[in-house]
C-alpha cells in the first residue's frame, strides 16, 4: 500500500484533538519532468518513444525554446520537438495527472479513516497551469524561460468540498487566488475587518449560495519572464494580464516597453488571433483597469511594507533594552531585506511619495541605531535610551561605558 508521506501522521496528530488546525499538502507531480508511474505511464499512449523531445520531458526540469542558454542547473539543451512528439508528451501528462488523482485519493481516505473529512473544509486549487504546445512549447515561465499568461496557465482548478456538504455544483463566476483566504474566513465566520489593510480578495460564498453576487467584472495575473530563477535585474519586467468573460489583454515586456495582445474569447478561446492593433477601441475599459489594479497594488504594498517596517523597528528597540544585540539585528536585517524585495517591483512603492520620504527615514534611523549598538558593543558599553519613553529615534540613544 502507498503512504501519503508525511500526511499519514500529521491527520493521526490532528484527529485527536479539537483543536482548529490548517494543513497544506503541496504536490509537484504535474511539473516537469513528466515522469508518471510504471501504471500511468502508458495508460493512454505508448509512451516508449526515445525520441530527443520525449527523453528531454521526461528527464529535465527545465526546457528551454531554441536558443544560446546559459545557466548553472541542469537542461537538456536546444531541442527542437517534432509534431509525433506532441500526444506522446501529452500523454505523459495526463500519466502524471492520473498519479495526483491517486494520490489525492489516499489523502482523502487517510482524512476519512481519522474522522476528520466530515469536519474539515478541503480545497483543491493550483498555482498555475501548464502549456501543452498550445501557444508553441510547453511548461510554464519556471521551466521554460518564456513565462505566458494564455488561458491554459492562469485558468486553474478551484475545488470546495464542505464538511456538511451544503453547497454543491458548479459555478463559473470569474474569482482569483486571493479570493480563498477571504472566502475561508466568511465559511468559519471570521470578520473580515480584523485584517489591516483590507484583503484584496473577496469571498465567494454570496456567488455559490445565491445570496449576492460577489463575481469579479476583471481578473489580473502576473509572471516573471524566467519564474523563480529569474536574475534580480530582471525580476521588474513582468508578463501581465486582465481578463474579463469576453475578452483578455496580455502584456509582454520588451527592451522597450511592451508588446500588447489582445483577444475576444469568445470568438477565439484558443487565443490564437490576435485583434488588439486592428480592434484597440474594444479593450480601453481593460487598459484603464490594469492601471487601476497596478495602483492599488501599489498602494497596499505601501501599507503593509510601512506597517512591518515600523514593527521590526519596535521590535529593535525592545531587543535593545534587554540588552540583545543579536535579535536587534535580525530586526534589522528584516528591514534591510524589504528594501531589497520591495525594490524589484515594477513600480516599488517607495519610488513615490507620500511613501518614499516616509521609508527612507524609517530605513535611515534603523541603520543608524543599529550602527550605534554595534559601536557601542566594540567598545565594551551598552546602548540606553536617553529618556524612558518609548522614543525610536537614533539621536535619543546613548552608549553608557
Amino acid at each position: 500500500k502507498r503512504k501519503v508521506d508525511g500526511t499519514e501522521n500529521l491527520l493521526k496528530k490532528v484527529s485527536n484533538t479539537d483543536v482548529p488546525f490548517f494543513a497544506w499538502v503541496h504536490l509537484r507531480g504535474t511539473h516537469l519532468p513528466y515522469k508518471p508511474t510504471v501504471a500511468n505511464e502508458s495508460r493512454w499512449l505508448d509512451t516508449s518513444s526515445t525520441t530527443p523531445g520525449v527523453e528531454a520531458v521526461k528527464n529535465f526540469g527545465v526546457i528551454f525554446r531554441p536558443r544560446d542558454v546559459d545557466v548553472s542547473f541542469k537542461h537538456p539543451g536546444n531541442i527542437d520537438f517534432s509534431d509525433e512528439d506532441i500526444p506522446i508528451i501529452r500523454s505523459l501528462y495526463d500519466g502524471e495527472m492520473a498519479d495526483v488523482d491517486a494520490y489525492l485519493g489516499l489523502v482523502f481516505q487517510e482524512l476519512e479513516q481519522s474522522g476528520l473529512l466530515d469536519r474539515t473544509i478541503v480545497i483543491i486549487s493550483a498555482d498555475h497551469g501548464e502549456e501543452l504546445f498550445e501557444h508553441g512549447w510547453l511548461g510554464h515561465a519556471s521551466t521554460s524561460y518564456d513565462g505566458k499568461l494564455y488561458d491554459e496557465i492562469i485558468r486553474i482548478p478551484l475545488i470546495i468540498r464542505l464538511p456538511d456538504r451544503s453547497l454543491v455544483g458548479r459555478f463559473d463566476a470569474l474569482a482569483q487566488g486571493v479570493d480563498v483566504m477571504p472566502t475561508v474566513f466568511d465559511l468559519l465566520k471570521i470578520p473580515a475587518d480584523r485584517v489591516d489593510p483590507p484583503m484584496q480578495g473577496r469571498s465567494l460564498l454570496s456567488e455559490v449560495d445565491g445570496s449576492g453576487d460577489s463575481s469579479r467584472r476583471y481578473v489580473f495575473s502576473e509572471t516573471t519572464r524566467k519564474g523563480w530563477t529569474t536574475p534580480r535585474d530582471e525580476m521588474n519586467k513582468r508578463v501581465v494580464s486582465v481578463r474579463t468573460r469576453t475578452h483578455k489583454l496580455i502584456w509582454f515586456p520588451e527592451e522597450e516597453g511592451y508588446r500588447i495582445e489582445g483577444f475576444h474569447l469568445e470568438d477565439d478561446p484558443g487565443e490564437l488571433n490576435d485583434i488588439y492593433a486592428s480592434r484597440k477601441a474594444e479593450f480601453v475599459e481593460l487598459e484603464r483597469a490594469k492601471d487601476t489594479w497596478e495602483e492599488r497594488n501599489k498602494n497596499l504594498a505601501a501599507s503593509l511594507v510601512l506597517s512591518g517596517a515600523k514593527a521590526r523597528l519596535f521590535e529593535m528597540s525592545a531587543a535593545l533594552k534587554d540588552s540583545d544585540l543579536l535579535a536587534a539585528v535580525r530586526a534589522w536585517e528584516a528591514m534591510a531585506m524589504m528594501d531589497l524585495t520591495w525594490g524589484l517591483e515594477v513600480e516599488p512603492f517607495f519610488d513615490s511619495e507620500p511613501y518614499q520620504s516616509e521609508w527612507r527615514e524609517l530605513l535611515r534611523n534603523a541603520s543608524r541605531l543599529i550602527a550605534k549598538a554595534l559601536d557601542c558593543d566594540a567598545d565594551g558599553g551598552a546602548i540606553k535610551q536617553a529618556q524612558e519613553a518609548d522614543n525610536l529615534d537614533a539621536t535619543e540613544w546613548k552608549c553608557i561605558l
